[in-house]
């Protein structure tokens, strides 16, 4: 990757950019292929940490903080501390600013205001109490996401939002996210699996979540089928739970879903709903088909959708 231009920081106390010159041709100059990749993503998934972004697109934490560092100047990035404790020792959480917002609703030709972008919103998830649930859901994903680095054969092709989700299925069901993850199975062929990923912290009841089947059922009456709806529970007391109460469900309609408690999701750690035996991420399609699911094709775009291809170039970090 080429070096960037170093980045002005001769900014005017209460100025909305750093530099006088901080027009979209400015922009465009003083920021990488890398940056604008990362800009989009903070767009699509709201708030990443200093260290998720580290995993996602460069090889150390030092190098990642300087580079968002000159970004937060740039008013491309803003950051905060959530909770900082006596020293100040909690992560930066970034999310996008609002010369970033100029950058990534440009990409789409639409002002930042027609691209949706809100800054106090986005800058209020310090005080959210949901604030963990949204990062421990990004965790998740972006582990699928890095794992080409190691095995270029597997490869999260999409990532969509809660936001985006909403946008396309929200009439019907509201999942944490959509996934689309390509890798072999364990025959060794090539399996491609979409998903709807539900992350459970353990802060709703059994009967709330439970109750979120109901929306998977309406989407298999109106869709004709539906993908795999992957669980993913704090710990396996609450997961065995939770397999009794939807075993235990009257009429309960048919729908794919499996549930895990581990933190790398392409892992041989799923479980079936009536299953005893845990399976690898891949392997799923093929048993939810041999069971009589009725599995839709992935879908892999949306005019409603601009959430970016979720891994990076490798040429860039």
């Amino acid at each position: 990757m080429s070096k960037s231009a170093p980045i002005a920081v001769s900014a005017r106390r209460g100025s909305p950019f750093p530099h006088r010159g901080a027009t979209l041709p400015y922009l465009l100059f003083r920021t990488t292929l890398r940056d604008r990749w990362l800009l989009a993503m903070l767009a699509e998934h709201r708030v990443l940490t200093a260290e998720q972004i580290t995993a996602l697109a460069y090889r150390t934490l030092r190098s990642a903080n300087r580079r968002l560092a000159a970004l937060a100047d740039l008013k491309l990035v803003e950051r905060f501390r959530a909770h900082p404790g006596q020293f100040g020792a909690t992560p930066y959480h970034y999310v996008l600013g609002p010369a970033g917002a100029l950058l990534v609703a440009a990409a789409h030709d639409l002002t930042p205001k027609a691209f949706g972008y809100d800054r106090s919103k986005l800058l209020r998830q310090a005080m959210r109490p949901d604030l963990g649930h949204t990062l421990g859901c990004n965790s998740l994903l972006i582990d699928l996401a890095t794992e080409h680095r190691s095995r270029p054969e597997r490869r999260l092709d999409i990532w969509w939002d809660q936001d985006s989700c909403t946008r396309v299925w929200g009439d019907v069901i509201r999942p944490d996210a959509y996934a689309v993850y390509t890798a072999p199975d364990t025959a060794g062929t090539p399996t491609t699996c979409g998903f709807f990923l539900e992350y459970d912290t353990g802060s709703e009841s059994l009967t709330q979540l439970v109750a979120k089947m109901t929306g998977y059922a309406r989407h298999l009456d109106v869709y004709g089928g539906n993908r795999p709806v992957l669980i993913h529970l704090p710990d396996q007391a609450r997961e065995l739970a939770l397999h009794a109460r939807l075993a235990a469900t009257s009429n309960r309609p048919q729908i794919p879903v499996a549930t895990t408690t581990a933190p790398r999701l392409a892992q041989p750690v799923w479980l079936p709903l009536g299953s005893r035996a845990r399976l690898a991420l891949p392997d799923l399609p093929s048993h939810f088909h041999s069971a009589g699911y009725r599995l839709l094709t992935p879908v892999h775009n949306d005019p409603d959708v601009r959430a970016p291809i979720p891994v990076p170039d490798t040429a860039w970090i």
